[in-house]
């Protein structure tokens, strides 16, 4: 795997190609030549060893090929080679994210990585090193398409994309020419075969997340969170962490959806599932009772869990 080392180019840049002439081979053809006419004898004087005319070799006669130098042995790169870089010494980091999705938050994420990455370039100051941002459109099959623009491009390394299967559809055409690809999904599962994964796996979150708070004392958790694939990831392993610590999932609540509308319900189910386990404990005299969980688990983030956070002490009444 190439070191990432900044670069200091614009994306499309006109390459250059090398290319061999063939040579082709001339045949000397000689031309015909006439015969002598045979001497008519004078009358009465003897023919002696007449000369019979032998008919010419007409056959090509062979001519040195000049050598040509075998293509296969040179030590020159193909690529995108802007004109201003060292051709011996250049790498390549394609770079496929979805700046064409549909999804605004896809295309705003893509810009925002694409920055990132011009700006560790320009950081490092390496002149060697070329970034070739490429559209995946968010889709496999035009994360498919970028994977093979990138290799035609002479990409050392591709970065991206985003989606597990979009990078695993990178991934496989990359192998076929031996290109590693560092993808940026959280899903273990497009790992594997040349493809390595550059996030944080929500599995491995919140395992760590669990640990912590058992370190201070939970005991009893509760789940708010999104009825998806990775809200279901997160739970799944919420769960799992929750029992190895010794621990109670004691209320669970999703929601589909990541409008502050589909939220409400849930969160208002919560609270009140809170606020109901202390009015009992307090009927039967407890002075301090237990709560119905020490902690609860949002996975969400930005404007999602911002909208989602302030409902829980909204509905919680007591």
């Amino acid at each position: 795997m190439y070191r990432q080392k900044p670069i200091m180019t614009r994306p499309y840049l006109q390459f250059f190609t090398n290319l061999w002439l063939g040579i082709c081979l001339t045949f000397l053809i000689s031309g015909c030549a006439t015969t002598q006419p045979q001497p008519v004898p004078y009358p009465d004087r003897p023919i002696v060893n007449p000369q019979i005319p032998q008919p010419e070799d007409k056959t090509p006669r062979p001519v040195d090929e000049p050598e040509v130098e075998n293509p296969d042995d040179t030590d020159v790169k193909s690529g995108l080679t802007p004109a201003f870089m060292d051709t011996d010494n250049i790498k390549r980091i394609a770079m496929i994210l979805p700046f064409s999705s549909r999804s605004k938050a896809l295309r705003a994420e893509a810009d925002a990585m694409l920055k990132a990455a011009e700006l560790s370039v320009f950081d490092n100051g390496d002149k060697n090193v070329l970034l070739i941002p490429i559209d995946g459109g968010g889709t496999q099959t035009g994360s498919r398409r970028a994977a093979q623009k990138a290799i035609e491009q002479g990409a050392d390394i591709i970065l991206g994309p985003i989606k597990a299967s979009s990078v695993s559809a990178v991934g496989n055409i990359a192998a076929r020419s031996h290109i590693p690809v560092i993808g940026f999904s959280n899903d273990m599962r497009a790992a594997g075969s040349g493809v390595f994964l550059l996030s944080f796996p929500p599995e491995a979150e919140t395992r760590r997340i669990v640990d912590f708070a058992a370190e201070q004392g939970a005991t009893k958790f509760a789940f708010l969170g999104p009825d998806s694939v990775y809200g279901r990831r997160v739970l799944a392993a919420y769960r799992d962490t929750i029992t190895k610590t010794g621990g109670e999932l004691t209320a669970v609540e999703t929601y589909a959806g990541d409008d502050i509308s589909v939220m409400q319900g849930p969160a208002e189910r919560l609270a009140r599932t809170y606020a109901q386990a202390r009015e009992a404990a307090l009927a039967k005299g407890e002075t301090d009772p237990e709560p119905a969980f020490h902690a609860v688990l949002l996975p969400e983030k930005g404007t999602a869990l911002r909208s989602l956070a302030p409902l829980l002490p909204y509905f919680d009444d007591s």
